[in-house]
């Protein structure tokens, strides 16, 4: 889907205290806030931002005893976990070319190849095992486990969940669709910054050059409000309100469906790099709505009751996302950092500084459940294999993970509903005995 993502309308919600409210009695919203509500304008900083991690000065990963593994039980069927097998498998076997390439793993060092070989034999013993406990065992003989220490160091991982939003939308302009979203414009500079010193290794500044000096890109309020890219003919399609455009920047890519019937994918090109910040922590910074009130549905809701207030309440994120249209994949869904396209309930987000992409991990979380019309029936314990093939912008460090659930109703009611604790694992194989 993109190298770098950001928040999830899930994740935004829940910065304000508000996981699981979605299913709540909508109430009546109050009015528009008085323009002296609003910040003024923020000029841009001559600064270039920098994509950075929060990894904690320890290994991100804890070895485990024999005695300390969890429960090993996986509620998923296993051929949707040797689908999203195949694909982190592309994604490893390209970068064997890189023999000398190594992924921190806890207290080791690993190449691609025997990440690889992990996505194999989990595949093959999940195949072969059809009791949980010989599972369980299989793994334990085959297998090293290792913990994320999570954000507190003792093991605390917060997961939230994305989906990818089917939308109206048009190529060109209508008096339908008058919001448009943009290629990534040529302007834009990407500086790798371990060409200038080996300590700022997988550090990056991306900008854009004015009177000779490195800036950061345009902000949302100066692309949407005072429209600094209209006539570089950017614009790839054209979105029928605020709201839609803005949920497809923040789940990252999405399905577009055209006039004619046609589906086609809005997928993630690249962002501006700045800081995201939650809308939700906007509404509820500006006494819109209290926590107990926002919802994914009722900000639509106010957006469209109170058009004074959306250009105030939209640039509050100043992160921008930039977009590639093209045909739908087979399957229907995004590409993941990988490259790769992603499997619902199976792949998810994380920090490659603290997990390779392409890891096998576990998870023990509680995670909502819906029906296929998109009716929440509850938050139920889960735990189940996945693959490590995603990024994303507010996904920093050990304690951070988002899972990708799909398109649809289903796949919407379970992201906007998803932020629990929970606890993150990895698996590698073992080694064989050395010989020599």
């Amino acid at each position: 889907m993109r190298p770098v993502r950001h928040l999830s309308f899930a994740a935004s919600l829940a910065a304000c205290g508000l996981a699981g409210c979605a299913a709540m009695t909508p109430a009546p919203c109050p009015p528009a806030p008085p323009p002296s509500v609003a910040p003024p304008a923020v000029a841009a900083s001559t600064a270039a931002a920098v994509a950075v991690s929060t990894v904690p000065a320890v290994p991100p990963l804890r070895r485990l005893g024999p005695g300390e593994w969890p429960p090993i039980v996986d509620e998923l069927d296993a051929r949707s976990l040797a689908k999203a097998a195949e694909k982190s498998l592309k994604y490893l076997e390209r970068l064997r070319s890189e023999p000398k390439r190594f992924y921190r793993v806890g207290d080791v060092d690993v190449g691609a190849g025997l990440l690889a070989d992990t996505v194999r034999a989990l595949v093959d013993a999940v195949r072969e095992e059809q009791e949980p406990a010989a599972l369980e065992a299989r793994l334990k003989r085959e297998f090293d486990l290792f913990e994320s220490i999570g954000s507190d160091g003792a093991g605390k991982v917060v997961f939230s969940s994305y989906y990818q939003p089917v939308l109206p939308a048009s190529l060109k302009q209508t008096r339908t669709f008058q919001y448009p979203i943009y290629r990534k414009p040529d302007d834009m500079v990407d500086v790798d910054m371990a060409a200038f010193n080996p300590k700022w290794k997988d550090e990056k500044i991306l900008g854009r050059i004015q009177n000779g000096r490195l800036v950061p890109y345009f902000e949302r309020r100066d692309i949407d409000v005072r429209q600094m890219l209209k006539g570089r003919r950017l614009e790839i399609a054209w979105l029928a309100n605020q709201f839609d455009r803005l949920d497809l920047h923040i789940q990252g890519s999405g399905i577009l469906e055209l006039p004619n019937g046609k589906k086609v994918l809005a997928k993630y090109a690249a962002n501006n790099s700045l800081p995201y910040k939650s809308v939700g922590m906007s509404v509820v910074g500006a006494g819109i709505m209290t926590r107990a009130e926002i919802t994914h549905e009722k900000l639509r809701q106010y957006l469209t009751e109170h058009p004074e207030g959306e250009s105030w309440l939209i640039s509050q994120n100043p992160r921008y996302v930039f977009f590639d249209v093209v045909d739908l994949p087979e399957d229907g869904q995004p590409f993941g950092t990988t490259e790769q396209p992603l499997t619902p309930g199976r792949s998810i987000a994380i920090d490659p500084k603290a997990i390779p992409l392409g890891a096998v991990a576990y998870m023990r979380v509680p995670m909502p459940q819906a029906n296929r019309t998109g009716e929440l029936l509850g938050i139920f314990p889960t735990s189940r294999f996945m693959m490590c093939q995603d990024t994303g912008g507010a996904i920093l460090g050990p304690g951070r993970v988002d899972i990708y659930m799909g398109h649809g109703p289903q796949a919407k009611t379970s992201a906007v509903n998803q932020w629990h604790e929970g606890r993150l694992f990895v698996l590698l194989k073992k080694l064989p005995p050395r010989d020599r």
